[in-house]
């Protein structure tokens, strides 16, 4: 599976957005957008024999018509960011560029969003599975379902979902579907979600390390590009930043090296090359050999190291509000973050800050890891719909609307629009991007006796450092008969 150059297109296509700025706040203005309807082709990559597709082309859509027919979708209103049905431009780029997105797409295909909002978080598991199944039963029209990742899988165990694989106009292979994804949700041959550029919630949930810029003069990019951004390394450009503010020792009003909080301790383990789950021969579900490892638990007891050891690193087991005033306020280094914070705190914030992707395991890891926070949007289509023509296109062309217009825009508002001043800032948003991990485990967390959500983080914040034994005692549960994975995978087969 090929993915053109993601670095050189956003950029391409940043630029672009900027030199038709004026068009684009016209249609603000007026609420409409110019519509791309022109037909696309796929070129060959020479020599490869894969198809993919250029930075010329749009997608792989047909010219479809569906005669101004309304397409029902049921999506979680409680979304962190609204990225659903915006009724109107406000001025604000993040809701106006939601606004022509719909717009395009409904024009393109010639179609009416339905839309049918219900909560849909992580709390509210339970009550939109019962939603779902009254629906079906009830014969609701329920076409395409859009909800928390968490939400989604439950979802998809009890048997509400359709193979996507087998629905006209989804075109896996284009690079709006982060090949991660697609490759770690296909369960015994079948994708039953999928998500990526589709969502404003997936790119403001990538999750990387924030560092204030006029705390180093660290060219902390050229580790970066050079593959020696390690653990190791941002331990050091940080241990001696601390400062204690009020002379009573380590408190919430000193100057950190490093602040972050439990939220933030899957997305360091995954980025140093960790995973939660894999695949077995037969395609089921199992937990990853990196796992319960060795290297896992070095980790672990690397961390507790460095928070509890030293007081250049900060960490406030329950508190995320503390960690992101204490880095809004200028008074630490680093902290680890999702890019929403860019928009909901750090835009009124005075610190110049840069992001960077979660450091490496060592220099002799091959590539970075960008985990997805939980709350980003799974898209798939209801066992209640009986023809997946309209569904499957509608998907597929708010895919590639996001990937065109929406991504850059959101990459813009993240940076304040500083893309002329450093072009390497621009950079890290596409390495964050290219290097996408959403780990179907903590998709799946809830039926895995939510350990791939809390174990890691539980041990950090009781200062334990025994992984291998705190998840020995777990063994049977997750992998014995009828354990977690075995009922789990019993749900997908069939």
């Amino acid at each position: 599976m090929k993915r053109f150059n993601t670095v050189k297109s956003l950029v391409s296509i940043l630029l672009a957005l900027m030199m038709l700025l004026p068009c684009l706040v016209s249609c603000a203005d007026t609420g409409t957008a110019e519509v791309t309807t022109a037909p696309v082709t796929a070129t060959t990559t020479e020599g490869s024999g894969d198809s993919v597709i250029e930075e010329t082309t749009r997608d792989t859509l047909p010219e479809l018509d569906f005669g101004g027919e309304e397409v029902n979708i049921l999506y979680w209103e409680n979304a962190n960011n609204n990225e659903f049905f915006v009724e109107e431009t406000d001025g604000t780029d993040i809701n106006d560029v939601v606004y022509r997105r719909n717009e395009n797409v409904q024009d393109r295909l010639n179609f009416k969003f339905a839309w049918n909002g219900q909560k849909g978080a992580k709390g509210n598991l339970e009550s939109f599975v019962t939603y779902m199944r009254t629906g079906i039963d009830s014969g609701e029209n329920i076409e395409i379902v859009a909800v928390h990742s968490m939400v989604m899988g439950a979802v998809a165990a009890e048997g509400y979902l359709q193979n996507l694989g087998d629905v006209d106009h989804i075109n896996l292979d284009s690079p709006w579907w982060p090949e991660d994804l697609v490759e770690n949700s296909t369960i015994k041959g079948n994708i039953f979600f999928v998500s990526g550029d589709i969502s404003l919630n997936t790119l403001l949930g990538m999750e990387g390390v924030f560092f204030n810029k006029d705390m180093t003069e660290s060219d902390l990019y050229s580790h970066v590009h050079n593959k020696t951004w390690t653990i190791e390394q941002m331990f050091n450009e940080s241990k001696d930043a601390y400062k204690d503010s009020t002379g009573d020792g380590k408190s919430d009003d000193d100057v950190f090296g490093y602040i972050t909080y439990s939220g933030m301790i899957n997305a360091m383990c995954i980025g140093m090359g960790i995973r939660i789950t894999d695949k077995d021969e037969e395609g089921f579900i199992k937990l990853s050999d990196t796992y319960v490892s060795e290297k896992t638990q070095t980790l672990i007891e690397m961390l507790n190291s460095y928070f509890y050891n030293n007081n250049a690193w900060y960490y406030t087991p329950k508190s995320w509000n503390g960690a992101a005033e204490t880095f809004s306020d200028g008074r630490a280094l680093f902290t680890m973050a999702s890019v929403r914070y860019t928009v909901n705190e750090l835009a009124g914030s005075d610190v110049t800050y840069g992001i960077l992707p979660a450091p490496l395991y060592n220099t002799d890891q091959e590539s970075y890891h960008t985990l997805m926070a939980n709350t980003y949007t799974m898209f798939g289509i209801s066992i209640g719909c009986k023809d997946t023509t309209r569904p499957g296109a509608v998907i597929e062309a708010m895919a590639s609307e996001g990937y065109h217009t929406v991504t850059p825009v959101v990459f813009e508002v993240a940076l304040k629009a500083r893309y002329s001043d450093d072009s390497s800032d621009a950079m890290m948003f596409d390495v964050l991007r290219e290097s996408v991990v959403m780990e179907i485990g903590l998709v799946f967390s809830d039926m895995i006796g939510g350990l791939p959500s809390k174990a890691l983080f539980t041990l950090v914040n009781n200062k334990n450092a025994d992984w291998m034994s705190y998840m020995k005692q777990y063994d049977k549960k997750i992998n014995g008969k009828n354990g977690y994975l075995d009922k789990l995978n019993q749900a997908f087969d069939n």
